[in-house]
Formats: C-alpha cells, sequence, structure tokens
C-alpha cells in the first residue's frame, strides 16, 4: 500500500509540474506574440485615420545630420540644430532655426523663402526647385493621411528601432517614384496614441537627417500672415525663379 501510495504521488507530482511547464510555455509564447509590433500595413492604416482630420501641427524640433556625401569633409562630425517649426495644409511652412545660426524657411503661394539674417540674405525660389531636404519635411507632415497612395511602406531597420524612444511605432516609407532628395523616410510615433515624435531622411547617397519633436500641437490656430514674408529694405534679396512673378504649377 505504502509503495501503491508512493507511485501515485509521484505521478501526480510529475503531472503536476508538466502542466506548470506546459501553462509557463504557453505564456511566455503568449507575451511573446503580443509583443510583436503590428504590421507596417496596420500601422499605415492606422496613422493615415489618426492624421485624416489634421490641418496644422507645431513643435519645437531638434535637428541631427550626417552626410556621407561629404566624406572626410565631414570629419564624422553631425551637424544639429534646434528651432521651431509651424505646417499648415497643404504645403506651407514656416521653420524658424534658432542653433547653431539664426536662418528662416518660409513655404506658400508655391515659393520658398531662405532667409539668413546673419548674412543680411533672403533667397527665393520656385517651390519644386528648392532642394534643402523641405521637400521631404512637408511630405512628413503633410502626407501622414495618405501614405500608402505616395509610398512603399515597410518596417523600420534594427538600427533605426533601437534608437527611437521607447515605446515608439515606427514605419518605413519609400517613394513610388525615384527621387534624389528622399531614399527612405522613416516616421517615429508614440505606440500609445500615434502622436509624431519625429523622422528620419535618407537620401540616394545615404545622408541621414533625423528630427525630434517636443511640445508638438495638433491644430493649432495659425495665422496666414507667418506664410508671408517680405525682406526688410537692407537685405540683398537673391531671385532663383526664372522669370520675375512666375508661380509654381504646385500652388495652393
Amino acid at each position: 500500500m505504502k509503495n501503491f501510495f508512493f507511485k501515485t504521488s509521484s505521478c501526480g507530482l510529475l503531472l503536476f509540474f508538466v502542466s506548470l511547464y506546459l501553462l509557463a510555455v504557453a505564456s511566455l509564447a503568449l507575451a511573446t506574440s503580443s509583443a510583436q509590433p503590428e504590421s507596417p500595413a496596420l500601422l499605415a492604416q492606422r496613422v493615415q485615420e489618426r492624421y485624416r482630420n489634421v490641418q496644422s501641427m507645431a513643435a519645437d524640433y531638434q535637428r541631427s545630420s550626417s552626410f556621407v556625401s561629404l566624406g572626410a569633409q565631414s570629419g564624422g562630425r553631425e551637424v544639429v540644430g534646434s528651432g521651431h517649426l509651424i505646417w499648415a495644409r497643404p504645403l506651407k511652412l514656416r521653420l524658424d532655426q534658432e542653433k547653431p545660426r539664426r536662418e528662416m524657411i518660409i513655404t506658400g503661394g508655391g515659393e520658398a523663402w531662405w532667409v539668413r539674417p546673419g548674412r543680411k540674405q533672403a533667397d527665393l525660389y520656385p517651390f519644386s526647385q528648392f532642394t534643402s531636404g523641405l521637400t521631404s519635411l512637408l511630405d512628413a507632415l503633410g502626407g501622414l493621411s495618405g501614405l500608402e497612395r505616395d509610398y512603399k511602406v515597410g518596417e523600420a531597420s534594427v538600427k533605426e528601432r533601437d534608437a527611437a524612444p521607447a515605446g515608439s511605432a515606427l514605419l518605413s516609407l519609400e517613394p513610388r517614384q525615384q527621387r534624389a532628395d528622399l531614399k527612405e523616410l522613416v516616421l517615429i510615433f508614440a505606440g500609445n496614441d500615434l502622436t509624431l515624435r519625429g523622422f528620419v531622411i535618407y537620401n540616394l547617397v545615404g545622408d541621414r537627417t533625423a528630427y525630434s519633436f517636443s511640445t508638438l500641437q495638433i491644430n493649432p490656430a495659425v495665422n496666414p500672415a507667418l506664410f508671408d514674408y517680405e525682406p526688410p529694405a537692407d537685405y540683398r534679396l537673391v531671385d532663383h525663379r526664372p522669370i520675375m512673378g512666375t508661380k509654381d504649377p504646385q500652388a495652393k
């Protein structure tokens, strides 16, 4: 009887520990599954829905750039900057840079101003020919409601995921039409509410520019006059438009 009881108890304990093991394995598998990031396509759908009715944004920004194309001339340094930006649909942007030097960029009406107070110079470009990376910036801000129309959606690289703040959701976008200024655009959102935390721009030669946002405002009231500019009388005006007064066909 004693041996029988011992064997029965041993079998019961064995079954108990096997059950615990299977439960632990199942729990681990479930946790691993739930921790997997959602598919890029699903994330893109949620982003488009989140930003469908967004008409304006404002934020303080930090920018860092590394230029592969400069090679040894760059010395391996990052070029950093900071300032404030205001964006409004469809193609209006005011970017006030404070560091490393004061500059201002204003787009609207099919034109783009690049203002450098330190030089007392204002350059005026047709919007479609302004190639200082602002087209990609406008894409990031204004294209959130129609990502899949203009981009191939994919998963961000491990490098970008590791560099992003904890709890972020990342989306990699590749233009459907080849562009010199943009090879890949990586959008970075807060995972809980899809607030835009920043983005990373890669051009065809591998130069990388990263923007990170703080104090982001969604749909702030924006004065249209912020996107108008008249250079002071003592500024040198450099007009890069083919014909004075010509409006870019993309003017909105």
